[in-house]
């Protein structure tokens, strides 16, 4: 977690592209909540203790927010994640199964064309 607290920031604008996309999506705040902000140092030192980015708020959009003050989602993005797959693992093994069903039929199709080629020989057409 300190490396996405180290990373978030002006400097790193892809970073804070794809953290808040995720925080703002999941409607949750760093990785195991506002602490992954609130107690690292070097968010300490550059932001303060009270300060989170604003994708962890419902109510402000741009820059970042007091999480004293503001409606946050105190849930930590790894949870959050973790729930999602495990709410969705029937769908995920059906499609991963959907396609494993394809290859195998793909494989016994190119079996029986190598056959009839062995048995007929190859024509050109």
């Amino acid at each position: 977690s300190s490396g996405i607290n180290a990373e978030y920031g002006e400097e790193y604008e892809d970073s804070k592209e794809v953290v808040d996309k995720i925080q703002d999506a999941l409607k949750c705040c760093g990785v195991h909540g506002i602490e992954t902000y609130t107690d690292n140092t070097t968010w300490v030192k550059k932001h303060g203790d009270e300060l989170v980015p604003a994708s962890c708020c419902d109510d402000v959009e741009t820059g970042y927010c007091n999480s004293t003050t503001a409606a946050v989602n105190d849930v930590g993005c790894l949870d959050k994640v973790a729930d999602t797959l495990s709410d969705n693992v029937g769908l995920i093994v059906g499609i991963s199964l959907g396609f494993i069903l394809i290859q195998i039929i793909g494989v016994c199709l190119g079996c029986v064309l190598c056959q009839r080629i062995a048995r007929d020989g190859y024509k050109e057409v």
